[in-house]
C-alpha cells in the first residue's frame, strides 16, 4: 500500500479520528498476529472472533493507525478512525484508494474457473504490463479489498477475483474495483441452494455490470448457455469467447497431451496462432480463451500471449499433480462443483492411460435440491470414463454411489465412507503403485488431509 495519512484515511471512510492526524500508514492488516510496525489495523467482528479485543496489541506491535467501531485512546504517534461498520469502512477505504490509480483494472466473476483464469490473465498480461492480482483466493468482501489496498504506483493493470453466495454481493464488489474489463466464467449451479435458481445466479453475475467504467468491455463465455443469449441485451459490447462458431475468440484443433498439457488453435487478428498450456484437461482450454480476450482489450501481441499461456502453471490444491514413490495424485480438492468435478474426472482418465484409475470424491456441498442429481449425474459420469474405483465419502456422497451403479459401474469397485477417516484406513489399502489417484471435494470436505494421512507427508514427498 501506498503511504496514507491518518486524516486521508478518516475522510474516505467518514470516521471520527482521534490522536495524531500526521500519522502514516504504508500496509494494512486484519490479524494483529501478523501485523508489522507502521502498519493500520482494521478491527473486524466475525462469528467466532472480535478485532476489537486486540487493538492494545496491536498498537503495542506498532500499528500507526486503528480503524475501530469502539472509541479507544490514541497515544501521540498513533491514531484512532471511529466508523460504525469497520468491514463497510474497509470496503470504502479500497474504493477510494483504487480511484487514485490509473490503471486498467479486470474483474472476473463466476461459478466456476474464477482462479484459474485469473491467474491466467495476470500472466498473458505480465508479458507487457506490471500487474498486480487477487491475493490467492481473497475475492470477497474483506478479501477483494486487502488485495486493493495491496497495489502501488508501478502497477499497470489489476485483475481481480470476485465470488459471492447472495444477491447483491458482486454489486459491492464490482462498484470498489469500478473494472474496466468484466469477465464472466459460466453460470453453473454452485451456491444454488441460495439463490433457487440459474437464472439468478446469472442475476448475481450479471452485477458485475454495476460497477463497471461506462466505456467498460464485457467478455463472457460463449458456451454457456445463459450467458450465450446475452448477446445485444447488456449496455456495453461483448466478446464472446469458446468453441462454438459463432464465438468472437474460438479454439478449435484441440487436443489433449495428457499429464503434459493441452495444445489447441486459435484464429487471433487474423493469424492461426497454436497454443500450448503445460496443465492437463481439456476445460482449461475455456479459461485460456478469456485470457486470450483480455490481451487482445489491452494490445499484447500474438507471441506474448503465447508466452503467457505456456508460462502458466496451477495453484496448490486446483488439479495439482504429485507423484507420492510411484503413485500419482491429482490433488483437486480445493473446491468441487459438477462441472469442475466432471473435468476433473477427464483428466483422470487422460493421466491414467492404462495404469490402475481411482476416483476419491467427497462432497459436492450448496447444490441444495439439485444435490442429489448432480451426485448421480458425477457418479455416472464416473462409470462412463471407466474409472476403475469409485471411492465415495460423506452423506450427499451415496449419491455418487447410486449413480454410478445406476450407470453400470460394478459395485464391488464401489465404496462409500462417512467421513474421510475412515476412507484414509481403506485407502492405504486400496492403493498399489503405478495407481493415478483424483481427490476432488468440497473444501469443508478437508480431503487434503486425507492426502496427508495415508502419504504421512504435507510437502509433496
Amino acid at each position: 500500500m501506498e503511504k496514507l495519512r491518518a486524516d486521508e484515511i478518516s475522510r474516505w471512510v467518514n470516521g471520527r479520528l482521534y490522536g495524531n492526524k500526521f500519522a502514516i500508514a504504508d500496509k494494512v492488516s486484519t490479524d494483529s498476529r501478523a501485523l508489522t510496525e507502521g502498519s493500520l489495523f482494521v478491527a473486524l467482528r466475525g462469528e467466532k472472533f472480535d478485532g476489537h479485543q486486540f487493538i492494545d496489541e496491536a498498537l503495542k506491535k506498532g500499528a500507526s493507525i486503528v480503524i475501530s467501531e469502539e472509541e479507544y485512546p490514541a497515544c501521540e504517534s498513533s491514531a484512532v478512525i471511529v466508523v460504525e461498520d469497520t468491514v463497510r469502512a474497509l470496503g470504502d477505504l479500497a474504493r477510494n484508494y483504487i480511484s487514485t490509480f490509473d490503471l486498467t483494472v479486470i474483474g472476473i466473476t463466476g461459478s466456476v474457473g474464477k482462479t484459474t483464469t485469473k491467474e491466467m490473465i495476470a500472466q498473458v498480461l505480465s508479458t507487457q504490463y506490471n500487474v498486480h492480482k487477487t491475493m490467492g483466493n481473497f475475492n470477497n468482501h474483506i478479501g477483494l479489498p486487502l488485495s486493493v489496498l495491496s497495489l502501488n504506483r508501478d502497477h499497470e493493470v489489476a485483475v481481480f477475483e470476485m465470488g459471492m453466495n447472495a444477491l447483491g454481493e458482486i454489486d459491492y464488489l464490482s462498484k470498489i474495483i469500478r473494472p474496466d474489463i468484466g469477465v464472466i466464467t459460466n453460470i453453473g449451479i454452485s451456491h444454488i441452494e441460495r439463490l433457487g435458481s440459474r437464472q439468478n445466479i446469472l442475476r448475481a453475475k450479471l452485477e458485475i455490470i454495476n460497477g463497471m467504467k461506462e466505456n467498460g468491455v464485457l467478455i463472457l463465455n460463449g458456451d454457456d448457455e445463459l450467458l450465450s443469449g446475452l448477446e445485444g441485451l447488456l449496455p456495453m459490447p461483448i466478446t464472446f469467447y469458446g468453441i462454438n462458431e459463432y464465438c468472437n475468440i474460438q479454439a478449435y484443433g484441440i487436443e489433449s497431451l495428457g499429464e503434459k498439457g493441452v495444445r489447441f488453435t486459435v484464429n487471433i487478428r487474423n493469424s492461426e496462432v497454436d497454443i500450448f498450456l503445460p496443465v492437463p484437461g481439456i476445460h482449461n482450454v475455456s479459461d485460456a480463451l478469456a485470457a486470450v480476450a483480455c490481451g487482445l482489450e489491452l494490445g499484447i501481441t500474438n507471441e506474448n500471449i503465447q508466452k503467457g499461456l505456456i508460462e502458466y502453471s496451477q495453484e496448490k490444491m486446483r488439479l495439482n499433480i504429485v507423484d507420492y514413490g510411484n503413485v500419482k495424485v491429482i490433488n483437486d480438492a480445493y473446491n468441487a462443483a459438477p462441472s469442475s468435478t466432471m473435468a476433473a474426472l477427464a483428466v483422470l482418465t487422460e493421466i491414467a492411460g492404462s495404469r490402475r484409475s481411482i476416483a476419491v470424491l467427497g462432497d459436492m456441498l450448496e447444490l441444495g435440491e439439485y444435490s442429489g442429481e448432480a451426485h448421480r449425474s458425477v457418479g455416472a459420469r464416473v462409470a462412463s470414463e471407466k474409472i476403475n474405483y469409485l471411492v465415495a465419502i460423506g452423506e450427499l456422497a451415496r449419491d455418487y454411489v447410486q449413480g454410478a451403479i445406476e450407470a453400470g459401474m460394478d459395485k464391488n469397485y464401489i465404496y462409500h465412507f462417512p467421513d474421510p477417516e475412515s476412507a484414509a484406513d481403506f485407502l492405504k489399502e486400496l492403493i498399489e503403485p503405478n495407481d493415478v489417484v483424483l481427490f476432488k471435494g468440497s473444501r469443508g470436505m478437508h480431503l487434503d488431509r486425507v492426502i496427508e494421512n495415508i502419504f504421512e507427508t504435507t510437502d509433496g514427498k
